[in-house]
């Protein structure tokens, strides 16, 4: 929203210098002086927006987007650009006065013109336009401004072209407007209608909000582009060049049909990772993106029955994805299940008065990372002072689905049994017998992790929770995806998205977010931790996001929306002082001395095998992080142990912390004995693969791994 902000201040100056030239050039030109006022709004808005743009690239910033660089605006920062904007103003003024002329009218529609087309490309080519780039396409436009200038003081040849290009008359706006919707129309059917449904329809589960709300959002949001596009077309486009700008699009969406259809093959899962293709692929896909679009602009510009072609094909594939999403949502049930499900905040700072046992899982968190934090800071260890490191421990699985259900639950990887989560948690009792004996569990990760009938019995789980949708951001992200689906290989990877980009279209407060660390900080910062009255013992555990990718957390706990001013030592660091500050307040509440605090990670570094190589082997080790303090543990600095641990002692763990029954589990993490030979399994299951991994040896030294089988699909 702070951006926002800016970006309508910038469009004030503009309408008030646009105003001025307006004023300035009263009966210079014959011209539709409603329209031109436009085109004057935007020649000087595009200016302002430049000199922020450029300020930002100077500051280091020409990665983001104006609107990422302005997250952390204050209200003195509108002071200070607006200074700089009536500096610009005038001098814009000023010159285009004196400079320009009689053909400032030209300059101002040829600019214009050139924007708007350098826009949309840069666009459709990269999703966005960071500073950097805005900077470039703003000096070019203003280069063919300058040549403007120069045909006129020259007298050149292209003056009388120039003179001559002929802009859409307002009386023709409405036979023009339906000239090119069919070829528009098809564009934007197919990326904000057919394809955000029909991910939706085919991935419920990965949906938390309600269709008819969601349908309702990419419509309007489709009709609003729609009218949006073509209608800055016929303002600010001229005629030769406004037919081109259609056909153009219904190059692209013939040719976005075609990669969707027939071209992309296999693509990876819906979690943003990149995919390679070969050079090969790459250049006959290019090619073929390149005829098509030819064939569009250039015959359906010079041949009347090549135009008609495209229009048939363009309406073609609206009435036949409108169709198909018709049959789509005949034969889907759209009561999505997780729409008022979720697993709450509730009781997530409360704390029985003795005998807590916590656990913190900063996802993907290795502990070679950790080591390097704490070697370059460490401050970072104090906090830790009563906790043991243990350096020499893995975890079981190498991804998050399956690294929660092991980790709740203790049971052992089954190969003979593909859905492990549902095996595990049918095969373990160990949660069920924590409530049994009185234990207030609560346990705060994504709802999709654990089983229904578990959830139900936890306290901090609702299924009557309302999601409201990102109106804006669900719109986009939506456009995003389909365009990852239909963009030519080269272009993909401007269009890669995470899981959670989808998860986070939707909001309530009041929802656990594994993906969202500073708003757990701002609730033990703001309303801190309580101690129930009722509650002998509780058990909770919080899957935080840890140093996992995307990066948005800072060291100093501020959210970076862009992701990369924030690093993964930022972030890793930004969620330990999070669990920091929890234990303060355990420690001012007199708690923590009792308390086993164990923090960890559901797993280290994925993805570690070397593809290149056949066999292929492992080219680093993945390490998870291990930080236990038992209750009544007392150290003057933390304790290192080279202990061959895994995941299979921590349900042990938590079960001797309760004075429970733990042997039937395996045993605790202090009871491995740091000479112990120990071979230890790693399983690395993806969506095509199966790889499981041996260690033999210290889980720091790669000749301790290999790969005992590896199973493709």
């Amino acid at each position: 929203m702070q951006g926002a902000g800016m970006i309508l201040f910038i469009l004030l100056f503009g309408i008030i210098s646009g105003g001025i030239w307006i004023g300035l050039n009263r009966g210079d030109e014959e011209y539709n002086r409603k329209i031109y006022s436009l085109k004057s709004v935007l020649f000087f808005s595009a200016g302002f927006y430049f000199a922020v743009s450029a300020i930002k690239l100077y500051l280091g910033e020409g990665e983001n987007t104006l609107l990422e660089s302005l997250w952390d605006v204050e209200g003195r920062t509108y002071l200070h650009y607006g200074i700089v904007f009536a500096l610009i103003s005038f001098i814009m003024l000023f010159l285009m006065k004196r400079l320009f002329a009689s053909s400032g009218y030209h300059v101002v529609h040829i600019f214009d013109s050139v924007y708007i087309i350098m826009i949309v490309i840069d666009l459709l080519m990269f999703g966005r336009i960071d500073n950097r780039n805005y900077c470039i396409m703003y000096a070019f436009c203003m280069m063919a401004g300058g040549i403007v200038l120069l045909c006129r003081r020259k007298n050149m040849f292209g003056w009388g072209l120039l003179r001559a290009i002929e802009y859409i008359d307002q009386r023709e706006f409405r036979h023009r407007f339906l000239e090119a919707l069919p070829f528009v129309s098809a564009w934007v059917v197919m990326t904000g209608i057919y394809f955000p449904n029909e991910l939706f329809l085919h991935n419920l589960e990965e949906f938390s909000g309600d269709y008819f709300s969601f349908f309702l959002i990419m419509l309007v949001g489709s009709v609003i582009e729609v009218v949006s596009l073509i209608t800055m077309f016929l303002l600010f486009l001229p005629k030769q060049i406004y037919k081109a700008m259609y056909l153009f699009f219904a190059g692209l969406s013939c040719a976005g049909y075609l990669q969707s259809m027939f071209l992309n093959g296999t693509l990876n899962a819906m979690n943003g990772e990149e995919q390679v293709w070969s050079w090969q692929r790459l250049l006959v896909n290019a090619c073929i993106w390149i005829m098509i679009l030819l064939a569009a602009v250039i015959g359906g510009y010079r041949k009347n029955v090549a135009r008609k072609i495209f229009q048939f094909l363009c309406v073609y594939i609206s009435l036949i994805q409108a169709v198909t999403l018709g049959w789509l949502l005949i034969t889907s049930d759209v009561k999505n299940q997780n729409e008022n499900a979720a697993i709450t905040n509730k009781g997530s700072l409360e704390l029985a008065q003795e005998n807590n046992v916590l656990v913190f899982v900063l996802d993907n968190f290795d502990s070679s990372w950790f080591e390097e934090i704490y070697e370059d800071d460490s401050s970072i260890l104090e906090p830790l002072a009563d906790f043991t490191y243990y350096r020499n421990g893995t975890s079981q699985f190498a991804h998050t689905n399956y690294g929660i259900p092991c980790m709740l639950t203790g049971v052992e990887w089954n190969p003979s049994d593909r859905n492990y989560a549902r095996y595990a948690y049918e095969n373990s009792d160990a949660l069920e017998r924590i409530m049994e004996r009185g234990t207030d569990v609560r346990i705060f990760t994504d709802l999709g992790l654990m089983p229904e009938e578990l959830c139900q019995k936890m306290d901090n789980y609702s299924d009557a929770v309302v999601r409201r949708y990102k109106i804006i951001e669900t719109y986009t992200t939506m456009l995003r995806t389909s365009m990852y689906k239909i963009a030519p290989f080269l272009g993909k990877s401007f269009y890669e998205y995470y899981t959670s980009d989808i998860e986070n279209i939707t909001y309530n407060r009041d929802i656990w977010s594994i993906d969202n660390d500073l708003a757990f900080y701002h609730d033990i910062a703001e309303n801190g931790l309580s101690i129930s009255q009722e509650e002998e013992s509780a058990f909770r555990f919080y899957h935080m996001r840890g140093p996992h990718a995307p990066f948005y957390l800072t060291e100093d706990l501020k959210y970076e929306s862009t992701g990369r001013m924030a690093t993964r030592t930022s972030q890793g660091k930004g969620s330990l002082k999070i669990v920091y500050e929890y234990m303060e307040q355990m420690k001012e509440h007199g708690t923590y001395e009792d308390a086993t605090i164990i923090i960890t990670a559901d797993h280290g570094q994925s993805n570690i095998y070397d593809p290149s190589t056949s066999p292929i082997k492992p080219e680093k080790t993945s390490r998870t992080l291990f930080l236990v303090k038992k209750s009544g543990e007392h150290h003057e600095n933390m304790q290192i142990s080279e202990a061959p641990v895994s995941q299979a002692e921590l349900i042990p763990t938590i079960l001797e912390a309760l004075n429970m029954e733990y042997a039937s589990y395996g045993r605790t993490f202090d009871e491995i004995a740091v000479n112990e030979r120990r071979v230890r399994k790693y399983i690395d299951v993806y969506s095509d693969y199966t790889i499981e991994y041996v260690i033999n040896g210290h889980a720091a030294d790669l000749d301790s791994w290999s790969v005992e089988s590896a199973v493709y699909e």
